[in-house]
């Protein structure tokens, strides 16, 4: 009996402890659940004030480039961390398998080039504000829609200029007439019938079928002859995905209805089919669905309708991370330099172009490119552009001794412009397996912003061509005043060393020291270049502070060849003085 009893106390006590365990369980599992948000209340608000300041401080440099210019804020409502956490899921985002190991994800996953793309690499393509600090990657915030005033043929053949679709004629069927057409009248057509801007709809082709073309859009492909797609729709991963777009092409899906492929012109078995129909089924699908820019064609993070200042709407959260038109994270960067030059080409950059930019919860401070490369390898700067060659020597006749392939890729520069031949400047360059080698200067931009000015003490440091007004904003300095032995200077002046600034709201002021200018005549030239050897040769001596503070270029507190070697390169324009 007593036996009996103790082993019924002891089921008593399992039953009590899974029990507990069930609970803590269901409770943990009820926090979690809680933890990330069911639906996101979204909202745009106009103009930079509504913006986040990190966002504002480079939103207020393009204002004063392109002063027409609009930007909308699109507080998506989304965590940063969930968001990261839907998207570096496996496979769901890739990269181009020949980047950095740093940017692959450590599962190996591959396919049809393109790695499983690393958390950290997601993160940089995904904060917006590593694009707005230059006026041509801010573009793939650049609202899609069609305006017939801006929206040009002339500005569809820029875009088009130097691809398979120049100057190029073909035979279509429109509503039951044949005719000739050229692609940027197809294109246009297109844009109208959509309502997506026929600058993107150029810009996404190339990007799809490339610059010649592909077997996408040859007619040709055996078992698919005829048949045309030029945004590789249904050409998804894994097999042969001409194949897959082709048939898609040809058939459309099992269930589209036979109105939906005729409005979308299916089959297409022409051009015209082809451009026009994918374009009304990109702009159904995504643009007017309310992913009408390039980066939210990429990052699913808003809901099904396009939102106008002071609109809101919620959103379930079963409704994104997954409406993607591509997997390949780089995709909207890499359009944004055919869409600027076509702006500009058209003379258009500066008409009344809208952003719409988006705002997340809880943001990090940064997401930096991840590199293995440090300070302690020479200056960072990011590739712009694509299978550019590091080479033994700086001119293109010495070998080859990488190539690289990927776009923002880091490379830390340890010589900067140290040579000219070959019609480019060379920069001396270590890349992230370790290579030293030579690269073109023009596919290379710094990782961080150049200073023009700083303060040191009572002093103000500038490097040369740095005007009044480029100083006092670099400062933060809103009441001022600029002057040379008692005479005010411009805000669109040149700085000088021997300049005085004063601070008028802080009642403090500083002596102005730009760096090579030593004979403070606003310009960096050879009279400084023959002043510094003097020096060094001890035939002249500088009495003056600031002539040897703008003497002393590297800032080791000697005035030496060193200085004289980069205050010589500066005025060859093979070199820069940086601060």
């Amino acid at each position: 009996m007593q036996e009996n009893k103790r082993i019924l106390n002891r089921n008593r006590i399992i039953a009590i402890i899974i029990v507990i365990f069930i609970l803590s369980y269901s409770i943990i599992g009820l926090f979690n659940s809680t933890n990330a948000a069911s639906t996101y209340h979204q909202y745009i608000k106009s103009g930079i004030e509504a913006f986040p300041e990190d966002y504002q401080v480079y939103l207020n440099e393009l204002k004063k480039i392109h002063p027409n210019w609009t930007f909308d804020a699109y507080y998506t409502g989304i965590d940063w961390n969930e968001l990261v956490a839907n998207e570096t899921d496996h496979g769901h985002n890739r990269i181009h398998n020949s980047a950095t190991s740093l940017w692959k994800c450590s599962c190996g996953d591959v396919a049809t080039g393109y790695a499983c793309a690393s958390a950290d690499i997601i993160k940089y393509y995904m904060d917006p504000r590593n694009f707005l600090n230059n006026d041509v990657k801010v573009f793939q915030f650049l609202e899609i829609s069609f305006n017939e005033k801006i929206h040009t043929t002339e500005g569809i053949k820029s875009v088009i200029k130097g691809t398979f679709m120049e100057n190029k004629k073909v035979r279509v069927n429109v509503n039951g007439q044949t005719k000739e057409m050229l692609y940027e009248e197809i294109i246009l057509e297109a844009a109208r019938q959509s309502g997506m801007s026929p600058y993107s709809i150029a810009t996404k082709i190339i990007q799809e079928v490339g610059s010649k073309g592909s077997e996408s859009v040859s007619g040709t492909y055996p078992g698919y002859e005829g048949y045309y797609n030029f945004y590789n729709y249904g050409a998804s991963d894994g097999g042969s995905p001409i194949a897959k777009g082709l048939e898609y092409a040809k058939n459309g899906t099992s269930s589209m209805t036979q109105e939906e492929k005729n409005n979308l012109l299916l089959p297409w078995n022409d051009q015209y089919k082809a451009i026009v129909g994918g374009a009304k089924l990109l702009a159904n699908s995504y643009t007017n669905a309310g992913q009408n820019t390039a980066y939210f064609y990429k990052w699913d993070v808003v809901g099904t309708s396009i939102l106008k200042s002071g609109a809101s709407q919620d959103v379930s959260s079963s409704k994104c991370f997954r409406h993607q038109y591509m997997t390949n994270i780089q995709d909207p960067t890499s359009q944004t330099s055919s869409l600027y030059r076509t702006y500009i080409n058209a003379n258009i950059i500066n008409e009344k172009l809208n952003f719409v930019i988006p705002v997340y919860n809880n943001m990090p401070k940064s997401n930096k490119l991840p590199t293995n490369l440090t300070a302690n390898d020479g200056t960072l700067y990011y590739m712009v552009g694509t299978d550019v060659r590091v080479r033994s020597a700086p001119t293109t006749s010495a070998s080859s001794l990488a190539v690289m392939t990927t776009l923002d890729e880091i490379v830390a520069v340890q010589e900067r412009k140290c040579a000219y031949a070959d019609g480019y400047y060379w920069d001396k360059v270590k890349i992230s397996s370790g290579v030293v080698g030579y690269m073109a200067s023009q596919y290379l931009e710094p990782c961080e912003e150049v200073k023009n000015a700083m303060i040191e003490g009572t002093n103000v440091k500038a490097i040369p061509n740095t005007t009044v007004k480029t100083m006092v904003n670099e400062l933060g300095i809103t009441s001022y005043e600029v002057t040379k032995d008692g005479t005010k200077k411009n805000d669109n002046d040149k700085l000088a060393t021997g300049y005085k600034l004063k601070d008028t709201k802080n009642n403090k002021e500083y002596n102005i020291i730009v760096l090579g200018d030593i004979n403070g005549d606003a310009a960096v030239n050879t009279g400084d270049t023959f002043l510094i050897k003097q020096v060094i040769m001890e035939v002249k001596s500088l009495t003056n502070d600031s002539q040897k503070k703008a003497a002393d270029i590297n800032s080791d507190g000697a005035i030496n060849t060193g200085d004289s070697y980069i205050l010589k390169r500066h005025v060859m324009e093979v070199g820069n003085i940086e601060l």
